[in-house]
């Protein structure tokens, strides 16, 4: 049987975007998938088993880095190291979900989720994920997406939409999904009645140094951002997209659009639950998929709590 690694070459979320085209492989193929991820002490993937990539794994094997239906074609027989985030869409678009339905978070991870969220849960929740570190603000009087592959959205626009919402219900709270310490968020902490998940990570490879770090279990993060009906998102990152569009119940994001600033933190709407990345990268590049809403954020519906039914 040919063997098909994916080792921790990218974060958590993109690495399960390989995943829709690793099973394609091995539908067709017959490969066996084995994932070098340290993240799996929190949780499975149906169809695949943990192992090292070492060097010896990788002599003969073929980097797959973009894949198109000719390369696809040529993968017979071959070992493989994966690295491809994308794949023929006639391939993946119709597995993206059933991919999405192998990841099993572990028990235990997942009974401290539906704790937390039993502490609020006759209150409508929203969810707010910040990816700053390798994310970065370009212009902090605005948002702007010119000229930066990776750009991070300014937490005024958070606190400001955040605030509108509040306005509409007061009995709304919010998880809060972050890159770095929940706690230095103090514009937000201070002013909103946030939540946060209880486990800390213990993946002390992603220090502080490191653009992903977090003192928050990652996997614990992302399948708690994906039971809110509604996420305050980044646009382009995975992570969001993740959690919003494939993982759980379809959730509402709410996004900025370019040009917002704190006088006018313009937002829109983004509904594509089941959706491959690519989709959702371009709408926060292009505006495709974005639905214009009022200061007021009238067209958002927040009067849903938490979903833990899926976990």
């Amino acid at each position: 049987m040919p063997k098909l690694y994916i080792e921790e070459f990218v974060g958590i979320t993109n690495r399960l975007e390989t995943l829709p085209l690793a099973f394609a492989i091995q539908k067709k193929y017959g490969h066996d998938i084995i994932l070098d991820w340290r993240e799996l002490d929190s949780f499975t993937v149906d169809g695949t088993r943990r192992g090292k990539v070492t060097v010896i794994s990788k002599i003969g094997a073929e980097r797959v880095r973009n894949c198109d239906e000719t390369l696809f074609s040529r993968l017979a027989g071959k070992k493989l190291l994966l690295r491809s985030l994308d794949g023929p869409p006639a391939l993946l678009d119709d597995i993206y979900m059933d991919v999405a339905a192998r990841i099993h978070l572990k028990e235990s991870l997942a009974t401290e989720i539906r704790n937390m969220f039993s502490a609020v849960e006759k209150r409508p929740v929203v969810g707010v994920h910040i990816r700053h570190g390798d994310f970065q603000v370009l212009d902090p009087s605005s948002y702007s997406i010119d000229g930066y592959e990776w750009p991070a959205v300014p937490i005024w626009w958070y606190e400001k939409n955040m605030a509108a919402l509040a306005r509409r219900n007061k009995e709304i709270c919010f998880f809060l999904s972050c890159t770095g310490d929940p706690s230095s968020y103090d514009s937000l902490t201070k002013n909103f009645d946030i939540i946060t998940a209880p486990v800390e990570s213990h993946y002390t490879y992603k220090n502080m140094s490191n653009d992903h770090c977090s003192t928050v279990n990652p996997v614990v993060d992302l399948f708690a951002l994906a039971c809110c009906p509604v996420v305050l998102a980044t646009p382009i990152s995975g992570y969001s997209h993740w959690a919003a569009n494939v993982l759980g119940a379809p959730a509402t994001c709410i996004v900025p659009i370019p040009g917002a600033t704190e006088e006018q933190p313009l937002a829109g709407a983004v509904n594509i639950h089941g959706s491959r990345l690519p989709r959702w990268r371009a709408s926060g590049r292009t505006g495709s998929d974005v639905t214009p809403l009022d200061a007021n954020l009238s067209g958002i519906s927040i009067g849903l709590t938490a979903d833990t039914s899926w976990l």
